[in-house]
C-alpha cells in the first residue's frame, strides 16, 4: 500500500470518528442549554453529523477499514461538551473561527480519495459549508438560520449498488 493511500485511509476513517463524536457533542450541548431555539439549533447540528458519518460509512467498509468504537467516541463527545459552560456566543464565534480549516481538510479528503469514492466524499466539504452558512445566518440574527442545515440533510445521499448493498 501506498503512503498516499494509507494516508486517505486514516484521513477518512478519522472524519468518520470525528462526526460521531461530534454528533454526541453537539447532542449533549443540546440538553445543558434551556433555550429550546438553541436546543433545536444544536440537535440539528447533532443530525448533520449523523447524516455525514452514514455518507462515510459505506466507505471504510468498502476499505477494510476499521474505526474506534462509537461507544467510546461518544463517551468522548459528551465529555467534552459536559467540560464546556453552556455560552451560546463562546460556542459560535469558536465553531466560526475553526469550521473553514474543516472545509479545506474534507476538501483534501475529497481530492485524494479514488474516483469511486468521489460522489460520497463530495459530502464532506459541504456538511462543513452548510454549518458555516448557519454560522453567518444565526450570528447576523436571521429569522431562518437553520435553513442551510436543513438544506443539507435533504440533499439525496450519493449512492453505489456495491457499496450500499443493493
Amino acid at each position: 500500500m501506498t503512503g498516499a493511500r494509507q494516508d486517505y485511509f486514516d484521513r477518512l476513517t478519522l472524519a468518520y470518528e470525528e462526526e460521531i463524536e461530534t454528533e454526541a457533542y453537539f447532542a449533549t450541548l443540546a440538553e445543558l442549554f434551556d433555550d429550546p431555539h438553541r436546543q433545536d439549533r444544536l440537535r440539528l447540528l447533532a443530525e448533520i453529523e449523523r447524516h455525514t458519518a452514514r455518507i462515510i460509512a459505506p466507505l471504510l467498509r468498502r476499505h477494510g477499514l476499521v474505526p474506534r468504537d462509537d461507544d467510546s467516541l461518544v463517551a468522548r463527545g459528551q465529555a467534552q461538551a459536559r467540560r464546556e459552560a453552556p455560552d451560546w456566543d463562546r460556542l459560535l464565534a469558536g465553531m466560526c473561527r475553526t469550521y473553514p480549516g474543516y472545509v479545506a481538510y474534507f476538501e483534501r479528503v475529497a481530492a485524494d480519495g479514488p474516483e469511486a469514492d468521489r460522489p460520497r466524499l463530495a459530502c464532506l466539504p459541504e456538511h462543513e459549508r452548510a454549518a458555516l452558512e448557519f454560522l453567518h445566518r444565526e450570528t447576523a440574527g436571521h429569522a431562518d438560520s437553520a435553513e442551510p442545515l436543513r438544506r443539507y440533510l435533504d440533499r439525496p445521499v450519493p449512492t453505489d449498488a456495491r457499496m450500499d448493498g443493493a
